[in-house]
């Protein structure tokens, strides 16, 4: 029989492991999108297509506050990251994303980090920060409230603002693993026909990465493991009688 700490530690590992991304992110149409855990009130990517963007007051690692809204008149990429997630680490190691940031950067598109996980803190970011020379505004989100708003579950995920109005929420492109020749870049055509003023083809498409984990989540988390540690120990200390023992019980009073 397993002993207690055993069939806890197989309940941890269950709890806190992570699905693979599918293999083939597509567009999605109206009505495709998955349902948010009822648990998180977390806004749906579909519902921010064509809307005004949520509220985005937040601090850069100076403790700086930065707003959203003094960019509403620009073309912004918000960019969801966490420098831990090994997806990031290799769209950046294969420059794919600094590379396209300067480059928009050159027709006034502005570019935003926003970090939401719980254990974001700058110390931890700063090394990031210098090993890709990231001038622009990096923000931390440290309740998680943005990413619910934005309906951000990945790192990563980008939108792109048109002068406040969201007109894309998605992935940077399709090859998840890193390995294709070639790749729909979902990102870089939203930005080009934002700037050359037609409409997004694919405004919204699934992401694939690393799940954030907020605040709310990792308490939603802990919960869970103390109400399954709870039950352990209540199974373990009153043990439900087996049939060999039943048996013997019965024997015994004939």
């Amino acid at each position: 029989m397993p002993s207690l700490a055993s069939g806890l530690l197989l309940i941890l590992f269950v709890v806190v492991g992570q699905a693979p991304p599918s293999d083939n992110p597509v567009p999605l149409q109206p009505g495709q999108e998955e349902a948010a855990e009822a648990e998180i009130a977390r806004v749906e990517p579909l519902a921010l297509i064509g809307k005004e963007a949520p509220e985005l007051v937040l601090d850069d690692l100076s403790g700086k506050p930065f707003d959203l809204s003094n960019l509403s008149e620009q073309v912004v990429v918000l960019e969801w990251t966490l420098p831990e997630c090994r997806f990031t680490r290799r769209l950046y190691a294969q420059h794919k994303v600094v590379p396209l940031k300067r480059r928009w950067a050159k027709q006034g598109v502005r570019w935003i980090s926003v970090n939401s996980a719980f254990f974001a803190h700058p110390i931890k970011i700063q090394p990031w920060i210098d090993k890709y020379a990231i001038k622009h505004p990096y923000v931390l989100d440290p309740t998680g409230r943005c990413a619910e708003q934005f309906g951000v579950r990945n790192s990563p995920t980008y939108l792109v603002l048109d002068r406040g109005i969201v007109v894309y929420h998605g992935a940077l492109d399709d090859d998840v693993w890193g390995n294709q020749p070639s790749r729909k870049q979902y990102l870089d055509d939203a930005i080009r026909q934002v700037v050359e003023g037609v409409p997004v083809a694919n405004s919204l498409t699934r992401t694939y990465g690393m799940e954030i984990r907020t605040r709310r989540t990792e308490d939603l988390r802990r919960a869970g493991l103390e109400q399954m540690r709870r039950e352990a120990l209540e199974r373990e200390s009153d043990p439900a009688p087996s049939p060999s023992d039943e048996g013997s019980t019965e024997g015994s009073g004939r």
